[in-house]
């Protein structure tokens, strides 16, 4: 980041802490900077008049002073909300977790910024939750630099319904009798389509498996939390 302030810049806060008695630390979401880290002085004084604004799904504005690694927020301008509930509330927060691993900080990452909005924009209806997962997370690899084609293998050919395939890191979609998708999902992933049934239980195997190996191993405490969760909703 270069100069000494940003100014009215398109955020989401992604998690908040309390720090020292008034003040809270944040990691935001901008669309031009990528993850940003930040202190918001005073906003946990009686008389704060942003602290009920600095919440994860809010669009905001966000303008901060950029002195150190740690920034300082100056100014918010709410813009929306998405007020998740429910099962859409967790899976919110594993989309958050995933944007805090996968977005370096300060890396411009514009186009996840985009798709992150549109994530919650579809959490928000209810209608295709998992589906609206399994999208976002094709998209965050894509944008990531980690995309795999859904319309052919590693080796060129083209996908086949009625075969089965897996995913192997660092190379790829490969044909294998005991994989864990079928060619039909992958076409329908490769298409954008609507997940139901067994293409949405195999999509979110092969994503899981891709998503862990390039997390190599480190946990995602979102998931846990979630599996738990849908179990009693």
């Amino acid at each position: 980041m270069n100069g000494s302030a940003v100014y009215l810049q398109p955020a989401f806060v992604l998690q908040h802490r309390p720090y020292r008695e008034t003040s809270v630390l944040l990691d935001v979401f901008t669309r031009d900077f990528g993850v940003v880290s930040m202190i918001a002085k005073g906003v946990r004084k009686e008389k704060s008049k942003i602290a009920g604004l600095l919440l994860p799904f809010s669009a905001l504005r966000l303008s901060f002073v950029d002195k150190t690694e740690l920034k300082v927020l100056s100014q918010v301008e709410y813009v929306d909300s998405y007020p998740l509930e429910r099962l859409a509330l967790y899976c919110g927060f594993y989309v958050n977790e995933l944007v805090q691993i996968f977005v370096h900080k300060y890396d411009p990452q514009p186009e996840i910024f985009s798709c992150y909005e549109r994530c919650l924009g579809d959490l928000l209806l209810g209608e295709r939750i998992e589906q609206a997962l399994r999208y976002f997370e094709l998209d965050l690899l894509q944008e990531a630099g980690y995309a795999v084609a859904m319309d052919s293998e590693a080796n060129g050919n083209p996908i086949m319904t009625g075969q089965r395939y897996n995913f192997l890191a660092d190379f790829g979609i490969v044909a294998d009798n005991e994989g864990l998708v079928g060619g039909e999902t992958l076409s329908i992933l490769a298409a954008r389509g609507a997940l139901e049934g067994r293409a949405l239980l195999e999509a979110k195997l092969l994503f899981r498996k891709m998503l862990d190996g390039h997390l190599q191993g480190r946990p995602l405490k979102s998931r846990d939390v979630l599996a738990k969760i849908i179990k009693y909703l």
